[in-house]
């Protein structure tokens, strides 16, 4: 019994680890500069859109 509660913990902190790093990753993309993917290309033309 104790050695299942051990699996499925440990199971979830593997998960836990996995989801941890794909976030960090996908964190880190998003911070990047060269985003293409951007509608305005600076503060200003956000500002004036509203």
């Amino acid at each position: 019994m104790i050695k299942a509660i051990r699996r499925v913990l440990g199971t979830f902190a593997f998960l836990a680890f996995i989801f941890g790093g794909l976030k960090s990753v996908y964190r880190w993309l998003a911070r990047s500069e060269d985003d293409n993917h951007e509608v305005f290309t600076d503060e200003e033309e956000y500002e004036d859109s509203l």
